[in-house]
């Protein structure tokens, strides 16, 4: 029998509640809490695949939360070590600190490349933990074909005209009326 969303969703969440009040719950006590929640019977088996379920759940929010966590901390971080090494790359006698020394060209150019390290260890990370993709419906809409020359379409729809794989009631929907009598002759030609 098929379970309705919403009532899968209403069984998903006692579940979460049951786990949250004893995080050690067995599948039979989740079994009895269910039962007594929706007052019938559920089968064991069920019960087990829909509190795996819920646990992988858990598990990928708590996941993508530490990494979104973590990202943002190495960000932080980062933006720190960035504007100090930027100091370095761009120290001026005008901004600098009285009595500081200019840095060494050396110095300047070993911050220069570790900026540009930091900047792609960091893009690394995010588009590893997946920031930066779009949704599918979103590429999909972006997929376009450019449609085929005239010549050639008229060639190709020959070919399936020859082949029998195109009914002539077809033929007339996809080639305009002016383009007919060459599609004709393309089929005569190609089978002389």
């Amino acid at each position: 029998m098929r379970i309705l969303p919403a009532i899968e969703e209403e069984i998903r969440r006692v579940i979460r509640d049951e786990r949250a009040k004893d995080p050690l719950i067995t599948v039979g006590r989740l079994e009895k809490a269910l039962e007594a929640h929706f007052n019938r019977g559920f089968a064991y088996n069920y019960v087990a695949k829909v509190a795996d379920k819920v646990a992988r759940e858990g598990l990928v929010e708590i996941d993508r939360a530490r990494i979104e966590e973590r990202i943002n901390f190495t960000r932080e971080n980062y933006r720190m070590m960035r504007e100090e090494l930027l100091k370095i790359v761009y120290w001026s006698p005008e901004t600098a600190p009285e009595g500081e020394r200019k840095p060494a060209a050396r110095d300047r150019i070993e911050a220069a490349k570790n900026v540009v390290m930091m900047d792609l260890a960091l893009l690394q990370a995010e588009a590893a933990a997946g920031m930066y993709k779009r949704p599918i419906e979103e590429i999909a809409k972006t997929i376009h074909y450019e449609p085929l020359p005239g010549e050639v379409r008229i060639a190709v729809i020959a070919a399936w005209k020859r082949g029998g794989m195109l009914p002539a009631t077809m033929i007339e929907e996809m080639v305009p009326e002016d383009h007919q009598s060459q599609v004709s002759t393309s089929s005569e030609i190609a089978t002389n």
